[in-house]
């Protein structure tokens, strides 16, 4: 804008000079009231006008401008100032036809004007807005020539730099406005824009959250913050921003589109198709409205009504080949499999190397029974995508087996062989393939990666880490070889090697929330539980649905005495997936600890009920029927656990407590025997043992289970007392009360006992 403040000398001209000085204050309102007083004083003071019609221009009242220059005009025809502003304010109401013809007359009337600094400026917006990118940053180049500090050209002319694709070059020139000056606001906003185009989602968000802390009501802020925090995977904070841009702005159709994408993502489907209905409600002919309102159909399993929305997409936007793609993923769900071809059809025709449309349409081809076109279109998707193993089970099922071996100096025909026997758990016939790769190719890490996961799962765990070894000698960033190869030596037992495994995969790929509980699985191996806690709430917070995470955080926190919180993460667990026998027998436990033995007989009940087999339920629940004096409920279920579980001490020392309790001594002693014998250092199941025997009149039979009791733990002092107990019986007097003196050293409350 430019103002010509020319003096009147009439009585007007105070109020036109009081206009002019607050003009210089901004102080808009008081500017105007000066001239409407002047103009009330000289209906005919053009320049009054004029001035009149700026300061209606910068307090945003464009139309108003216009009238005050239409009179300015009228009154002086050779007013280029007024030709000029008032085209600016035409090119404010997008009337740009209007603003250029006005800027010409302009430069018709003062040929020096068109070199004119604000008009150079102002010319740059209007041919921005005409979509002369290249002639706007050219003015824009010389307006910054002339003043080096003008914060308003280096945002504009980054905004031509933007729509010319030059990101770089745009963020530049934002930096410098912001750098002019911190609080420009609208910098901050376009920069995010710049960083983006060019993936920087995190700067983006950075430089949204200024923009928002300097201007509260920018609603385009909001929205493309939310854009932002989507590509980051934060759907919930993109829905706050969404909806806040959407308070800010009700009819702004991109932001109900965005919302319920955001919404699709984090599983809110019906919510999302409402978003897409005021979508396509404010804006009818928005594509991707329709064709995001089918995607989140779908995945409600309305087929039929995806299909109509993918129609209209389609309708609207005939070269859609996204739409052409997914309405044959959703006939194909109808078993519309011919239709469904006919979409990846079109949809190949748009885009010729897309691998997913080649292998989806071989599945459809597959189900018709024409397996030679399936096989055409995997050996597409596989050139399209070496590494695509879905598609090497898929064309292995579809191609006999012997056809194979057509290439037999080809390495990947072995290796890719591999993987399809191995997808069909043909894990012995897998490693020979992987044989063949790897002598054809020896160093071909994805080859010793897949064979050591073939060897894990025959067992052969040894053989594995070797072969992970050498995967990651070869490539010392393989993620995945790390992780399996942790995976191996947990089985075998070396849950310290593991760790530190586990430790590598994760600082190649901090977000594989598998490896932070498989990690946490493996610290719990070692006792260290607020370890593996940590863990697990890091595996959670990256997939609140993982089931087994809360189950095994919840045995960590029972290990550290929190049963609440243990029952609270079983509990959640048992929500995500309720057939899951290892929750209940879990939940079971921590109830048990908390004395809740009918509650944790009922978990161990359903964990039995789901899985006939499971030894620690039945275990667990003998001991809990111990507990309320169930002896014979518990020997039963203790008998149940050894049938499964023929090794395992503790059931057998548990089982003779049982039998002791019923007065079966004999069968304790055989039960305590055999926990013994699995375990020569049971300290517990030797002092019972010496009880029973002493039961039955075998008196020096149970000093020398004391003796061995004692042996391990000299401070026992119930030892003490029993084998003082058996010398008595023995008449070993003198013994005898040397014991019952250490027994109440240990313990003075044995002393009047």
């Amino acid at each position: 804008m430019t103002g010509s403040f020319e003096n009147k000398p009439e009585e007007a001209e105070g109020y036109t000079n009081q206009g002019n000085a607050k003009s210089k204050l901004g102080d808009h309102d008081g500017t105007i009231a000066g001239y409407d007083r002047a103009i009330e004083l000289d209906s005919d003071y053009g320049k009054a006008y004029s001035n009149r019609g700026v300061a209606k221009f910068r307090l945003g009242d464009y139309r108003g401008a216009i009238a005050d220059f239409d009179r300015a005009i009228e009154l002086n025809p050779e007013d280029a100032d007024a030709y000029y502003n008032r085209g600016s304010a035409k090119s404010k109401l997008d009337d740009h036809d209007g603003a250029e013809a006005d800027r010409k007359r302009a430069i018709e009337l003062d040929p020096d004007y068109v070199d004119t600094y604000y008009n150079r400026y102002n010319r740059g917006i209007a041919k921005f807005e005409l979509g002369d990118y290249h002639g706007a940053k050219a003015d824009f180049d010389r307006i910054i020539e002339l003043n080096p500090e003008y914060v308003e050209a280096y945002d504009n002319r980054g905004n031509a730099k933007f729509a010319l694709g030059n990101y770089r070059g745009a963020i530049a020139d934002y930096d410098r406005a912001i750098e002019i000056n911190p609080d420009y606001a609208k910098a901050y906003y376009n920069r995010g824009n710049a960083k983006s185009e060019l993936g920087g989602y995190d700067g983006a968000k950075a430089d949204y959250d200024k923009a928002i802390e300097l201007n509260p009501e920018d609603a385009d802020a909001y929205y493309n913050r939310g854009n932002a925090k989507s590509k980051l995977g934060d759907h919930r904070g993109a829905i706050a921003d969404y909806d806040k841009a959407i308070e800010l702005n009700p009819k702004d159709a991109d932001a109900y589109t965005n919302r319920r994408n955001a919404k699709s993502e984090l599983g809110g489907h019906e919510g999302a198709i409402a978003d897409f209905d005021c979508a396509i409600e404010l804006k009818p002919d928005n594509e991707r409205a329709y064709y995001f309102r089918g995607d989140a159909k779908s995945k409600l399993g309305d087929h039929k009504g995806a299909i109509a929305d993918y129609d209209r997409a389609i309708e609207l936007k005939p070269d859609y080949a996204e739409v052409y793609f997914f309405r044959g993923i959703a006939k194909y769900k109808l078993g519309d499999h011919e239709g469904a071809i006919a979409d990846y059809d079109r949809a190949i025709e748009l885009k010729p190397d897309d691998a997913d449309a080649y292998y989806l349409r071989g599945n459809a081809q597959f189900d018709l029974g024409d397996h030679e076109g399936a096989i055409a279109d995997y050996n597409r998707a596989i050139e399209l995508k070496p590494d695509y193993a879905e598609v090497y089970f898929f064309r292995g099922i579809a191609k006999p087996v012997s056809q194979f071996p057509e290439q037999p100096e080809d390495a990947k025909a072995y290796f890719f062989r591999g993987i399809a026997k191995s997808k069909l758990g043909d894990h012995e016939s897998a490693v020979a393939d992987y044989n063949r790769a790897i002598e054809l190719k020896p160093d071909n890490e994805g080859a010793y990666y897949s064979r050591g996961n073939a060897k894990s799962k025959l067992g052969d765990h040894k053989g594995a880490i070797a072969d992970y070894n050498r995967a990651t000698a070869l490539n010392p960033n393989y993620a995945e070889a790390y992780f399996f190869r942790g995976n191996a030596r947990s089985k075998l037992g070396d849950h310290e090697s593991a760790v530190a495994d586990y430790n590598r995969a994760i600082e190649l790929k901090p977000d594989n929330e598998v490896t932070y509980y498989s990690r946490g699985n493996a610290k719990s191996k070692l006792g260290d539980h607020e370890g593996a806690i940590a863990d697990y709430d890091r595996a959670i917070e990256l997939n609140p649905e993982q089931a087994g995470a809360y189950n095994n955080r919840g045995n960590a926190k029972s290990k550290l005495g929190d049963h609440e919180g243990a029952i609270a993460d079983c509990d959640r667990a048992i929500e995500l997936n309720s057939d899951d026998a290892r929750a209940y027998n879990n939940r079971g436990g921590a109830k048990s600890k908390l004395g809740d033995h009918k509650g944790a007989i009922a978990d161990y009940d359903r964990a039995i009920e789901l899985n006939s087999d499971y030894a620690n339920a039945y275990y667990n629940r003998g001991d809990a029927k111990f507990s309320q004096g169930d002896y014979r409920g518990a020997i039963a279920d203790y008998d149940r656990a050894i049938e499964l579980n023929p090794d395992n001490e503790g059931i057998y020392y548990f089982r003779g407590n049982a039998k002791y309790e019923l007065e079966d001594y004999e069968g304790a002693i055989v039960d305590y025997n055999r926990a013994i014998e699995l375990n020569p250092d049971n300290e517990k199941a030797y002092y019972f043992r010496g009880n029973a025997k002493s039961k039955l009149g075998d008196h020096e039979g149970a000093i020398a289970d004391y003796d061995r009791t004692i042996e391990f733990n000299p401070d026992n002092a119930d030892a003490y007392t029993n084998r003082g107990i058996a010398k008595v019986m023995l008449g070993d007097h003198d013994d005898a009360e040397a014991d019952r003196k250490r027994a109440v050293e240990l313990d003075p409350a044995l002393k009047d006992r």
